[in-house]
């Protein structure tokens, strides 16, 4: 299962198990430093995920991305660093293997971090 990421603050998310009132346990996923979670108690984790990932995949692509994500420009033939953003204006800061930083839009990005192959997972969201 790949790793999902706080749309908010960028934190990883984490599975959160309650008891529910007639003591069985139910899951949700949740961001532990900003308190993100999602709004259903699931009856398994495989559930809580799918709440998390379609929430998660309604943001647009520059909240989704956050500081150290790597993606790819149209124009630019290596895959960049995502080092800062801009969301009111739209800008996203990016630095190459070189330690060159690049401006760029959300219009110029051809690959965003979950489309580009990743270590452990899909990348399906």
């Amino acid at each position: 299962m790949k790793t999902l990421k706080c749309p908010l603050c960028g934190n990883e998310l984490t599975s959160i198990f309650r008891m529910t009132k007639t003591g069985s346990l139910k899951n949700k996923y949740g961001c532990l430093i900003c308190g993100w979670e999602t709004f259903e108690l699931r009856k398994n984790e495989n559930l809580a995920w799918k709440d998390a990932k379609e929430f998660i995949s309604k943001f647009p692509p520059i909240m989704r991305s956050h500081q150290g994500d790597n993606l790819k420009l149209d124009f630019e033939d290596d895959v960049l660093t995502l080092i800062g953003k801009d969301t009111s204006r739209g800008k996203l800061y990016l630095q190459n293997c070189d330690g060159d930083v690049e401006i760029a839009t959300p219009e110029d990005v051809e690959q965003w971090p979950w489309e580009l192959e990743q270590k452990g997972g899909s990348n399906d969201i």
